[in-house]
């Protein structure tokens, strides 16, 4: 039986290295109990206190193009300068301590054990601690508060002695970023000049913090060239109507919709597909430096062609401005022969740059909604005007196709009041004539513009036959344009007729363009039809719409030209007819067009004016209706001044320069094309 003795002196190395390694089994025990057991809550805590953002990300904002691509709204690079908090969380705690110091001093504590006894002072130490050292949790938050403020104050004024330019610090408006984006950059200078970039970069800045940031911006290189048709943007960082992206994003930057024009019409098209970043954040809102992850790129919004011509938009544009005065009007230009809108423009105009700054106060109250001026209206498509003589192009056409003789003669009577003018006799109602008394015939009743002629046809061809052909035209209903400051304007049905008890009196107004409204824009489409031969076209604005990426896998959207809504099915010969009046009503003498005339240009035309009253104002709007060649129609000009002297004398030379521009942009490039023939 073996017995076991006492350990051999040889035996010690092995009990050195057993006791060694207990005591590292117990050390390591010792440590995991530690970490598991006594810090388990700390880590729990410091894992819960670090979290992901979602950040949305916008993306490039396609361009808006005229019909050869040249920008009317695209994109420009700008510098901004920009602070990031978490950069300054060391220098915010130490103004903490010390103002929390001041504090305590002012409230009679010392911090150190006194008389006290080592115990007691630990004791208090440990309940203050708990309690927050006798500070309550509101003295707390001032403190803070008032530490990051001093802080930024500090840092905004170093960069106002670096550059010389005096910059403001909202101490609201960084409480509010702070407690909602702190993760995010709070802009300083939004928009940098070349001068500060300059100073910026050659003196290497070290400031913490402080970046300078390149960010694309919406711009507007030709200012308020058709501003009406292209929009402007509004700012929009918090609300979300997008259902796909609701819910998605913690935080957002900058952005903008669409509010008005092309801009509003083709907004989802037009600001792509916004992307994510993926940022870490503590509990107390900070970024970590390197916890920032990209979890989808941006995809660059559509690039969208227009039908316009931006040559002849700039031509439309200088021709409404010549008139004299604070010019309100509109001008419309169109292709006759497949509906596309060539030229909108509508006066006064704004620069939808201003949006993307913001607009003060100011600014809002005193051009932007000033009346009578109000130049965010697009006259051109939202603007509802009685159409005056211009009426009698369709209301003409009707009578012509409802057996009127236009050779039979028809007498205008003097009136008694006004030399050399007419009237016309409704019972015992007097309307005036702007055509001097006499004899007259279809031709010389439309090129003088006689009221008296055709009230006295209106009235005999009756209510169903004028409602009948103005709806044929598209009148009182929207053109389809597709932008959202589109008016019906108002004309009735016969069903409307009734129920408003409209007599003949109603009926002698209508005839001359009265107590009726239409925009420009259906005035073209109307007057288009004439010119064509009786194809009222849907008006096209935009052709296409495209990635910026030729390789891009996003298949282009086009707009298919030459839509024809309805047809006038009236006889040939009676469109060619108003056709020719109304080259007439240009070219010969007694015409109220002739102001219009351009020389080897032949164009087609009718004047308008009509009166509105009420609310105390009384006041005009004048209209020149036209289409040009005679013999090939390829352009519809429609031109409307508000507060103008007349059709002839107001819109009629505005009409011409416009015709002026187009023939002589012609005779050019016939002249280049025979140049460069063999």
């Amino acid at each position: 039986m073996h017995r076991s003795g006492p350990m051999h002196p040889g035996d010690r190395p092995l009990r050195l290295v057993a006791i060694g390694v207990g005591a590292g089994l117990l050390v390591l025990f010792l440590g995991l109990w530690h970490v598991q057991v006594m810090s388990r809550q700390r880590y729990q805590q410091r894992q819960e206190s670090q979290s992901y953002r979602t950040v949305r990300l916008p993306a490039m904002r396609g361009k808006i193009l005229d019909r050869e691509g040249r920008e009317f709204a695209g994109n420009s690079p700008r510098y901004r300068l920009d602070l990031y908090l978490d950069e300054l969380r060391p220098q915010f705690q130490e103004e903490y301590k010390k103002r929390r110091a001041e504090l305590m001093a002012r409230k009679g504590r010392t911090g150190s054990p006194g008389s006290d006894s080592i115990l007691t002072w630990l004791v208090n130490r440990f309940r203050r601690q708990k309690t927050g050292g006798g500070i309550t949790r509101a003295e707390i938050d001032q403190l803070n508060r008032e530490s990051r403020y001093a802080i930024v104050s500090n840092t905004v004024a170093d960069i106002n002695r670096r550059l010389g330019t005096p910059l403001t610090l909202s101490e609201p408006a960084l409480h509010q970023h702070f407690l909602n984006k702190t993760a995010l950059p709070l802009t300083l200078i939004p928009v940098c000049t070349p001068a500060q970039i300059a100073l910026i970069s050659e003196q290497g800045w070290s400031i913490p913090g402080v970046e300078l940031e390149l960010v694309p911006v919406r711009s507007y290189p030709h200012g308020t060239l058709a501003s009406h048709v292209v929009g402007h943007l509004q700012r929009h960082d918090d609300d979300v109507d997008d259902e796909e992206e609701n819910g998605r994003f913690d935080y957002r930057l900058r952005d903008f919709r669409g509010a008005m024009g092309l801009e509003a019409a083709y907004d989802r098209e037009l600001r792509g597909q916004a992307g994510a970043r993926s940022i870490l954040v503590n509990s107390a809102g900070y970024r970590h430096r390197r916890g920032q992850e990209l979890l989808a790129a941006p995809v660059p919004g559509l690039n969208l062609y227009t039908t316009l011509d931006m040559d002849l938009q700039r031509a439309a544009e200088r021709a409404l401005g010549s008139v004299n005065g604070d010019e309100r009007g509109a001008v419309v230009v169109m292709n006759p022969s497949n509906g596309d809108i060539l030229a909108i423009a509508s006066a006064p105009a704004f620069d939808p740059g201003e949006f993307v700054d913001g607009i003060t106060p100011n600014r809002w109250t005193n051009f932007f909604l000033a009346e009578p001026a109000t130049p965010l209206m697009n006259r051109a498509t939202y603007g509802q005007y009685a159409p005056g003589s211009t009426f009698k192009i369709i209301d003409g056409l009707a009578m012509l196709e409802n057996g009127l003789d236009p050779e039979a003669p028809f007498t205008v009577e003097p009136d008694p009041v006004r030399g050399g003018r007419g009237a016309y006799y409704l019972g015992r109602r007097k309307i005036e004539d702007t055509a001097p008394p006499g004899e007259y015939d279809f031709h010389r009743a439309f090129i003088r513009s006689s009221n008296s002629y055709f009230i006295h046809h209106g009235l005999r061809l009756g209510w169903d036959r004028i409602i009948a052909t103005g709806l044929e035209f598209g009148l009182g209903q929207h053109t389809g344009i597709r932008i959202p400051e589109e008016s019906p304007g108002f004309f009735p049905n016969l069903a409307g007729v009734h129920e408003r008890g409209w007599s003949q009196g109603n009926l002698a107004n209508v005839s001359i363009g009265q107590e009726i409204t239409l925009t420009p824009l259906q005035l073209a489409v109307a007057v288009s039809a004439v010119a064509n031969g009786g194809r009222v076209f849907w008006p096209r604005l935009v052709d296409r719409l495209v990635p910026e990426d030729p390789l891009s896998e996003t298949p282009p959207i086009r707009v298919k030209p030459g839509q024809v809504r309805s047809e006038v099915k009236f006889r040939p010969a009676h469109f060619q007819r108003i056709r020719a009046v109304m080259r007439d009503d240009v070219l010969d003498g007694e015409g109220t067009g002739r102001a219009a005339r351009v020389a080897d240009f032949a164009v087609c035309g009718k004047t308008g004016t009509a009166e509105i009253k009420g609310n105390g104002r009384k006041d005009k709007v004048t209209w020149f209706a036209s289409f040009a060649p005679y013999e090939a129609p390829r352009y519809v000009v429609i031109v409307m001044v508000e507060s103008g002297g007349s059709g002839g004398g107001t819109c009629a030379p505005v009409a011409r320069q416009i015709y002026e521009f187009l023939r002589n942009r012609e005779r050019g490039t016939r002249a280049a094309l025979a140049q460069n023939s063999p």
